[in-house]
């Protein structure tokens, strides 16, 4: 495989979407226009498998390293995390909201410093209203193992071209 084929690919898509262009203003059936649409996400699809082949590839080539930086600008970031379901939420937050509470008291004079908005909206330190934050609650010491099913460790590729692209 070389950059320069991929070079070569990405020319033509590029000219493959001034076709779409073309190819929408001439008004095709819904049939013609609904096929064309499945051979593209079937493009997609081999693209992705594609890109997720050398992603994993990458990223075992990399070994320890979690971020490198080419020479053009763009960096390449590693990062690994289990794919956790099932999740315990009600007792998780209990923990969390108490844990909360406690570090919201002054310790030499026992007052809650802060107000129950204020512990509340410290509540979205640990969890986003999709997912709880595994490394927030591993500050506090909260294992989030023991509030969900842990699954297979996923590891991703994040790729970050510099801003001129």
């Amino acid at each position: 495989m070389s950059l320069e084929k991929i070079s070569e690919l990405r020319e033509l898509i590029s000219n493959l979407d001034s076709e779409i262009n073309d190819y929408v203003a001439s008004e095709p059936s819904v049939e013609e226009a609904g096929a064309t649409l499945v051979e593209l996400n079937i493009l997609k699809r081999d693209l992705s498998y594609m890109y997720d082949r050398l992603s994993s590839a990458v990223a075992k080539i990399m070994g320890n390293t979690e971020n490198i930086s080419l020479p053009d600008g763009s960096t390449i970031e590693k990062k690994s995390s289990y794919d956790r379901k099932g999740w315990d939420h009600k007792a998780l937050a209990s923990v969390v909201a108490q844990k909360v509470v406690q570090m919201s008291v002054d310790m030499d004079t026992g007052e809650v410093v802060k107000s129950p908005q204020e512990i509340a909206a410290d509540m979205l330190t640990y969890c986003a209203p999709s997912y709880w934050r595994i490394k927030e609650l591993n500050k506090i010491g909260i294992n989030a193992d023991n509030y969900s099913e842990v699954g297979e460790l996923r590891t991703s590729i994040i790729v970050r071209k510099p801003k001129e692209f």
